[in-house]
């Protein structure tokens, strides 16, 4: 793995892309709610794009838990140096999972609610792009 990085650094999940991130990629709305495992995510919701960044600091397993439930869609791949798991890629969706250190991940959800960018067409190609912004924004652990 690349070098591992610190997702508890961030404590407000919402913060895990910055405002000039959000304009690009087009994102707005943020709102905090509650993971499955109990870990607070952000989940951006426009007209045209909703975008969910769900940490996972909490079950210690980094991306365990995903390869583990993994079905046969899904698709390994890397984000800057980071191992990945594309999966749930079904019409205007995919999700991705991110691994920052052997007890840290992160997944991206993410829904084209209308095509309103060109790039907004490749949702995987896009749901990576999101991902790769938030790891630019995690510092290295220590």
């Amino acid at each position: 793995m690349a070098t591992p990085k610190n997702l508890k650094a961030i404590a407000d999940p919402c913060q895990l892309l910055a405002p000039q991130q959000l304009q690009e990629l087009g994102a707005s709305n943020p709102s905090t709610k509650q993971s499955p495992w109990g870990e607070k995510y952000c989940d951006w919701l426009n007209d045209n794009l909703g975008v969910a960044v769900a940490p996972d600091t909490t079950q210690g397993r980094g991306l365990a838990n995903l390869y583990a439930n993994r079905k046969a869609d899904s698709e390994e791949t890397t984000i800057h140096g980071h191992p990945g798991l594309r999966y749930n890629k079904a019409g205007m969706s995919c999700a991705l999972g991110v691994g920052v250190s052997d007890t840290q991940a992160f997944t991206v959800s993410l829904t084209v609610r209308r095509d309103a960018k060109p790039e907004y067409k490749d949702r995987c190609a896009f749901a990576e792009k999101v991902a790769g912004m938030v790891l630019s924004n995690l510092p290295p652990a220590n």
